[in-house]
C-alpha cells in the first residue's frame, strides 16, 4: 500500500472517529431528554386523570341542567294546560340565574373541547412519532356522559 493510501485511510478513521463523538454527545442528551420525559410520566398520568374528571364533571353539570329545566318546562305545561301556576314566579326569578348557569356550561364546554382536541392531537403525534397505531375512536356514545 501507498503512503497516500495510508493517509486517505488514517483521514477516514479520523472523520469517523469525530462523528462518533458527535453520535455519543447526542445519545447522552437524548438519554437525558428520555429520562426526563419517564419521570414525568406520573404527573401526565395525573393530568389526564384531572382531565378525564372534568370530563365527567362537566357530563354531570349538563345533566342537572338538563333536569332542572325539564322540571320548569313541565310546571310550564302544568300551567298552560290550566294549572293554578303557582311555582311560575319563582320560576321566573330563577331563570336569569339558570341562564348565567348555561352560559357557564357553554363556556366551559368551548375550553374543554379546545383543551381535548389539545390532548388527543398531541397524543396521536406522540404516538405516530413511536411508531404505534392510535386506538379505534370510541362508540358514539361515550361512557364519560351519565345516562338519564
Amino acid at each position: 500500500m501507498t503512503s497516500a493510501i495510508h493517509v486517505k485511510m488514517h483521514d477516514e478513521h479520523r472523520l469517523w472517529e469525530s462523528e462518533i463523538n458527535h453520535w455519543r454527545d447526542d445519545l447522552r442528551a437524548w438519554q437525558h431528554e428520555l429520562a426526563q420525559a419517564q419521570s414525568a410520566l406520573a404527573r401526565l398520568e395525573a393530568a389526564l386523570e384531572a382531565h378525564a374528571r372534568a370530563l365527567r364533571q362537566h357530563a354531570s353539570a349538563l345533566r342537572l341542567e338538563e333536569q332542572t329545566f325539564a322540571g320548569h318546562e313541565h310546571v310550564l305545561a302544568s300551567y298552560e294546560q290550566g294549572g293554578q301556576g303557582g311555582e311560575l314566579f319563582e320560576l321566573a326569578r330563577q331563570h336569569s340565574d339558570e341562564a348565567q348557569e348555561h352560559l357557564n356550561h357553554r363556556e366551559t364546554h368551548e375550553h374543554l373541547k379546545q383543551k381535548h382536541r389539545q390532548i388527543v392531537a398531541h397524543w396521536m403525534a406522540l404516538l405516530k412519532s413511536l411508531g404505534e397505531t392510535p386506538a379505534a375512536a370510541p362508540p358514539a356514545q361515550s361512557p364519560i356522559v351519565p345516562e338519564g
